[in-house]
C-alpha cells in the first residue's frame, strides 16, 4: 500500500517507530504499540503482537510520548466545524481557497468557501478569541463577510472571489456599488459570513486528527501503513501526512459519546460568596482552549467541560451506556494555585473520588473506566478544595460514555 499512498500524497516516506496507545470501546482496556496500519472503519493493527483494534471499536488513538499541541499560532484557516489547518493561502476563485498546508510536506488542499469561518494571512494576535463566533470584528446578526486589515481596520461587506495566486481578493464593502481588489499583503484575515459557513458531518463515525503542527482536521475516511496516513476530509479534500506527524485520532459519532454532545439535565453552580462561573463546553471556564498537565506534558484538548468550584453536573443515562471514563484536573493556565475535591456518582452512589484535593501544577487524574450498565443518572461534582474557591478552574477532559449497544 505504501507506493499508492505516496503517489496520492506526494510524501517522502518517514520511518515512524513511535508508540501509540489506543482506547477501545469493547472492554476499556487500552492497547499500546507501534502502529502498522489504520484500516477501513478506523481499525488499528500493531506490529509485533499487541491485539488489533477492530473496525468500529476505536475511541482514541494517541501518541504515548508526545502531548497534544496547542492550536496553530501562524497563518491558518478555521472551518465552521472548528477544524484548523496551519498553512498559507496559495490560490482560489469564487468558490474555494487553496491552502499550502504545513502538515504533510506542504501539500495543497482545496477548501470550499462555504466551509470556512476565517482565513488568517498573518498569525492571529494574542488576544484573538479561540472561537471565531466571539471575534469582535464580526456582527453575527448581519449576513456579512469581513476584511480585517493589518492596520486594525475592518471592512464589512461581501467577498466575491480570491485571486488565483491569492495575491488579491475582490471585495464589495457595504455602501459601495461594485467590488474592487484588495492586496492580501495588506490583510490580516478574511472572516466569512457565519450564516453561510457549514461543514456537514457524516451520518456515521468520523475521525478528528491532531497533527504535530497543531492542526485539527476531521476525516470521513482514514487509512495508513507504518509510514504514511491518507484520508478524505469532511469537505472532500484528499490529504496525507507521515505517520510521524500524527499525534492523536479521536473518533466522533461512533460507540463513544462525549458528554459535551449531551445536555445535562441539571447544572448547579455555587460560587464562593455568591460568585458563580457557568460551565463551558469544549473550553476552560474562562473561554480559552482546555489545557491540562498530563504524564506526556502540557496538552491542549478539544473535548471537555470547563467548570469552577463548586459545580454539580447531572446527566440522564436511561440505561443506554455501559461505561464512563474521563480525565480531570486544574486547567494548566491557572498555574500552581487552586485545589478541588472531585466526586463521580452513579444513581446517587459514589463510584469515584479524588480522596483529597486535585491541585494546580499536578498531573490530571484519569477516571474509570466506571461501569454504568443499566444506570439512570451520572453526576459529576467539583467541590471546594483547601483554598476555598481560589483559582479552582477545573476541566473534565474527554468525558466519554460508551454505548451499551
Amino acid at each position: 500500500m505504501l507506493p499508492i499512498l505516496l503517489a496520492i500524497t506526494g510524501l517522502t516516506p518517514v520511518q515512524a517507530a513511535s508508540t501509540f496507545t489506543a482506547a477501545r470501546a469493547s472492554d476499556g482496556e487500552p492497547v499500546a504499540g507501534t502502529v502498522s496500519a489504520i484500516t477501513a472503519g478506523f481499525g488499528v493493527t500493531f506490529a509485533g503482537g499487541p491485539p488489533a483494534v477492530a473496525s468500529g471499536d476505536l475511541l482514541t488513538l494517541a501518541r504515548s510520548d508526545k502531548p497534544r499541541p496547542a492550536y496553530p499560532a501562524g497563518p491558518q484557516v478555521i472551518l465552521a466545524n472548528g477544524d484548523r489547518l496551519a498553512g498559507t493561502l496559495s490560490g482560489g476563485n469564487g468558490l474555494s481557497l487553496t491552502l499550502k498546508a504545513t502538515a504533510g510536506n506542504g501539500q495543497s488542499v482545496s477548501l470550499p468557501l462555504t466551509a470556512l469561518a476565517a482565513a488568517w494571512f498573518i498569525p492571529p494576535t494574542a488576544d484573538t478569541p479561540a472561537d471565531v463566533a466571539k471575534y469582535p470584528w464580526l456582527d453575527t446578526g448581519k449576513k456579512q463577510d469581513v476584511l480585517l486589515l493589518r492596520n486594525g481596520d475592518a471592512l464589512r461587506g461581501r467577498l466575491e472571489s480570491v485571486g488565483t495566486d491569492a495575491a488579491t481578493v475582490r471585495f464589495k464593502p457595504d455602501g459601495e456599488k461594485a467590488a474592487k481588489p484588495y492586496e492580501t499583503a495588506n490583510l490580516a484575515a478574511v472572516l466569512f459570513d457565519p450564516s453561510l459557513a457549514r461543514v456537514r458531518p457524516p451520518k456515521g463515525a468520523f475521525a478528528r486528527v491532531v497533527t504535530a503542527d497543531g492542526s485539527r482536521i476531521s476525516f470521513a475516511t482514514l487509512l495508513s501503513n507504518a509510514e504514511v496516513v491518507t484520508g478524505t476530509t469532511l469537505t472532500g479534500a484528499k490529504m496525507g501526512l507521515p505517520l510521524a506527524e500524527l499525534i492523536a485520532v479521536d473518533i466522533r459519532g461512533g460507540k463513544g459519546v462525549e458528554l459535551t454532545d449531551l445536555k445535562p439535565t441539571a447544572v448547579k453552580e455555587e460560587g464562593f460568596n455568591g460568585t458563580a462561573w457557568p460551565m463551558t463546553a469544549n473550553r476552560s471556564v474562562r473561554g480559552n482552549p482546555i489545557k491540562l498537565l498530563t504524564a506526556r506534558g502540557e496538552e491542549v484538548f478539544d473535548a471537555g467541560l470547563g467548570v469552577h468550584s463548586r459545580s454539580t453536573l447531572t446527566y440522564s443515562l436511561s440505561g443506554k451506556y455501559k461505561r464512563f471514563e474521563a480525565v480531570v484536573g486544574l486547567d494548566a493556565a491557572t498555574g500552581k494555585r487552586g485545589a478541588v475535591d472531585v466526586r463521580v456518582l452513579v444513581d446517587g452512589k459514589e463510584v469515584w473520588s479524588s480522596r483529597g484535593s486535585v491541585k494546580g501544577g499536578e498531573p490530571a487524574r484519569p477516571i474509570g473506566p466506571i461501569d454504568v450498565t443499566g444506570a439512570s443518572e451520572l453526576l459529576l461534582e467539583v467541590g471546594f478544595g483547601g483554598d476555598q474557591h481560589v483559582l479552582d478552574r477545573a476541566d473534565w477532559v474527554e468525558p466519554i460514555l460508551v454505548r451499551a449497544k
